[in-house]
């Protein structure tokens, strides 16, 4: 009686499948499906693949079929032993999510979505099935998604806040690159990896206002411990480590400032612009980062910026348009 050996399921998210008889008998009917291709596995060694049809299992249509061959592995025999492994060759999407952290060890959350497919099939069963003994889907789906997880963690660290989360386009991009060639030794095409979301926590958040000015991550941290200090002392600072802690670093008002922006989400429109070079910079500088201009001319009759809720005010105006506070 002839058996028919197929994987009739192999749609949709299903990407491989091992077929639970290891023995063919001559005679026997392999039936791959459309987007299917059947491979043959013996020893971790894959001998032939079947793409889509009906194929007469019989001497003369199997390639690997060699008299040298048949001699080593028994094929001339009815039945032989031989794994039958389908792989569905259609796209395929994931997800990933997970934390890391960045150059300068800041907290990261993260999570987006890959697509991908296989690409050569002989090494995708390879390295998986033969080396890896993988041959489910579900088996497989655990190993790729952790595969892309650590990979993922391994690369954000490398960069640091600033340019991480002003383009999250970018950080894609860098990303998706830099595993590319590591899926291909699996056999595997990476078609695009998107973040559908970055971010870090409130604290680092903070912080990341004054670092994309040009301030760097440690200054950042010491001017925020100091800052604790400022708080502490009097309306305005009393004595000379009170003052020169408010000269050197941030004002009062600058921190107030940059909060309540930050909270309101308008970071972008808080920062000024450079009139020799046209870079954005921090209302807090006193140069610019990019060209070392001073930033005197800048802050000068362009703008107040409310110290209470971070509004924008014409250069006159003693009271906030926006919440009324005395400017």
């Amino acid at each position: 009686m002839v058996e028919v050996l197929e994987w009739p399921l192999g749609k949709g998210n299903e990407i491989m499948y091992r077929h639970p008889r290891d023995t063919i008998n001559w005679g026997d009917m392999v039936n791959v499906l459309p987007n299917q291709v059947a491979v043959f596995i013996k020893d971790s060694v894959v001998y032939d693949v079947l793409k889509g049809g009906r194929h007469l299992m019989k001497t003369k249509n199997i390639p690997f079929l060699t008299t040298l061959l048949s001699r080593i592995v028994g094929y001339d025999k009815s039945p032989f032993n031989c794994q039958v492994v389908f792989v569905n060759m259609a796209d395929f999407q994931g997800k990933f999510g997970g934390r890391s952290q960045t150059q300068e060890l800041a907290p990261l959350q993260f999570f987006g979505d890959y697509y991908y497919k296989i690409d050569d099939i002989q090494k995708f069963v390879f390295e998986i099935a033969g080396n890896r003994n993988i041959y489910t889907t579900a088996a497989f789906n655990e190993f790729f998604r952790s595969f892309i997880v650590e990979s993922v963690i391994s690369k954000l660290s490398e960069k640091s806040i600033v340019d991480l989360m002003s383009n999250l386009g970018k950080t894609s991009d860098f990303v998706e690159d830099e595993v590319k060639p590591d899926l291909k030794e699996f056999g595997i095409k990476l078609k695009t990896l998107k973040f559908g979301g970055l971010d870090t926590t409130p604290e680092y958040r903070d912080r990341l206002f004054w670092m994309r000015s040009g301030v760097s991550a440690n200054q950042v941290q010491q001017y925020a411990g100091m800052a604790k200090v400022v708080e502490k002392l009097p309306e305005g600072g009393s004595g000379l480590t009170g003052a020169v802690m408010i000269n050197n670093l941030f004002s009062r008002g600058e921190i107030k400032q940059a909060n309540k922006i930050e909270e309101k989400g308008d970071v972008e429109a808080a920062f000024i612009t450079c009139n020799q070079c046209k870079n954005k910079i921090s209302p807090a500088a006193k140069f610019c980062a990019s060209c070392g201009d001073p930033t005197d001319d800048e802050k000068s009759g362009k703008m107040k910026f409310c110290t209470n809720c971070g509004s924008k005010n014409d250069t006159g105006a003693k009271f906030c348009g926006n919440c009324g506070d005395k400017i």
